[in-house]
Formats: C-alpha cells, structure tokens, sequence
C-alpha cells in the first residue's frame, strides 16, 4: 500500500501527509493568514515541546503571572481541530478560525512545514521561535501521545500498531505532519535564506531554561527583569502547566481536547532506556546522513 492509499493519512497542496484532524479549510486559512505586527509564531515538529515553550513565552508577556493567562492563550496549533475524534472535526472549528478575538500579542503555534505558511509570514519578518527535540525521545512521545486519538468512535488511530511499526512509519515520514529531517530542514532552508527565526533546544530548556529565555525575549523584541524570569520559571515546571492548563480549561463552556493532557513529564534521554540499541540503528543511520551539512539539526548524531 502506498502512502496515497493509506487510511489514515491524507495530502492536501503539499508534499506532507496529515491526520484527519487538519481541515483542508484551515490549511487554505494558515496559507493565508493575515498576521498582527506583534504577533509571534512557535514552530514545531509534534512532541517537541510546543506547549512548554508557548507557556514559556505567554508567561514572559504577561510578568511570570499564570492568572493573567486563559485559554485563549493556549489554544492548540493553528491548522487542528479542537478535537481527539476524527469523526466530528467538522463539528468543531480550528484555531486558525478562533484567533481573530485573540488579545495581542498572540503567540501562534505551528506543526507545518514552512512552506505551508503565508507570504506575510515573510513578508512582515514575524519572529519565529524554532524547537529542536532528539527525534528519538520525539517519536516515543509522538507514539503513546496518538493513543489518544481514534478515526471513529472505537477505532483507534493507531490500529494496533506497535512501537517498532509506528518508528518505521516514523522513519519514512508516514506519519502526520511528514519526517522530522524533513520539517527541520524546511525551516533551517530559510534561516539561511536570512528570515527571522530562532532554533533553541528542548535539551537546553530542560537544563538552563532562563538562559533560553533571554534568547528568547531578544529575538522578539521584549526584554524580560530578573523578577519575571524567576516567576516563569517557577510557572512552568511540568507540575505547574498541568494545573495551569487544568484550570484555563475549566473557562471554556466546552472542552474538546484537554490540553493538561499535552503536558508530559518531559524528560529527555528516555529513548536510551525504552528500547534496545538494534531498535534505534537505522534511524540513526539514515538520520545522520539526512541532516549531515545542516547548522543546526546534526546536533542529536554528531
């Protein structure tokens, strides 16, 4: 079976595959998308630390103070739909539809590819803030995370896959949202075409996250006190998100996904102590050679 004819996956203009969380309307939505001048974009490949560095940079704004944030500010990423079941995504609207009554500044997050994104994108040099994770404790996250997804009421997206499967899958790029190499290099093609992105590392944040934050509030223009980086600090410890999240869920009318559950423990290395080191050889192998003359992706296979 190819790709094309895989249940599950699905294209739409564009070379990546996507679940059936992503609304054609809403890819047409992102590839359109008028920005506001201080609005700031996160870029992640899935599982990569998208919500810890939204919290992050919601807390920077707003003084380290969690109670000025709600769920407005940790919606999910542009192109889902706020719902873990395939069969009503058309009952239930994407961000990209919700953000128009977002206060400024709005911090936006992606799973897309660059190519995906708007020509305002470029065109207004919106500050992007790029997270790098070790793809191998990236896909072990990815796999027990989309338990949580089904196609339809008691299917499963997953359909029983076991790991081995689903990292083979992973290796290939036949699952949503493509390859890792290929997401990361999409974005490290136009850093050097000069656009205005910053690549950190999750690994960086989990060892020396107020360093990571001054990085941060210079690349989008907003510098931060020593007080304020003491208190996001203290307000996004993976204990703390979860009851963040818990509580800005308990605003909305309705909850869809419950966004407490995209916070997990967090740790890096546990690829090492998962699964065998036979397990991870041809990922490493086809990894290194793919991202070999990159800046800054070679970092996890140097």
């Amino acid at each position: 079976m190819s790709i094309q004819e895989d249940p599950v996956l699905r294209y739409y203009k564009g070379p990546t595959p996507f679940f059936p969380l992503i609304k054609d309307a809403a890819i047409d939505a992102v590839r359109s998308f008028t920005y506001r001048e201080d609005d700031i974009l996160v870029a992640t490949y899935p599982k990569c630390g998208t919500h810890f560095v939204n919290e992050v940079i919601q807390l920077m704004i707003h003084d380290g103070d969690p109670t000025k944030l709600d769920h407005r500010h940790r919606r999910i990423c542009l192109e889902i739909a706020d719902t873990t079941d395939f069969s009503k995504v058309g009952e239930v609207k994407s961000s990209v539809e919700l953000v128009d009554t977002d206060p400024s500044p709005r911090v936006l997050m992606t799973h897309l590819c660059s190519s995906y994104l708007s020509n305002e994108t470029w065109q207004k040099r919106i500050p992007i803030v790029y997270v790098f994770r070790d793809p191998r404790d990236a896909v072990l996250s990815y796999y027990e995370f989309m338990k949580h997804f089904q196609l339809r009421e008691g299917e499963p997206f997953l359909q029983g896959k076991s790991f081995e499967q689903y990292l083979s899958e992973y290796i290939k790029g036949k699952v949503p949202f493509g390859g890792w190499c290929e997401h990361a290099l999409s974005y490290e093609e136009r850093f050097k075409n000069g656009e205005n992105i910053l690549f950190i590392y999750y690994e960086d944040m989990k060892k020396d996250l107020s360093t990571v934050i001054k990085k941060i509030a210079k690349h989008i223009s907003r510098p931060v006190s020593d007080d304020v980086i003491g208190k996001t600090l203290a307000n996004s410890t993976v204990d703390a998100m979860r009851q963040n999240y818990t509580e800005a869920n308990k605003m909305k009318r309705k909850v869809n996904i419950d966004l407490s559950k995209f916070i997990k423990t967090g740790v890096s290395g546990n690829w090492k102590k998962d699964h065998s080191e036979q397990t991870w050889k041809h990922l490493n192998e086809i990894f290194r050679e793919m991202v070999k003359d990159t800046q800054f992706a070679k970092t996890y296979f140097d």
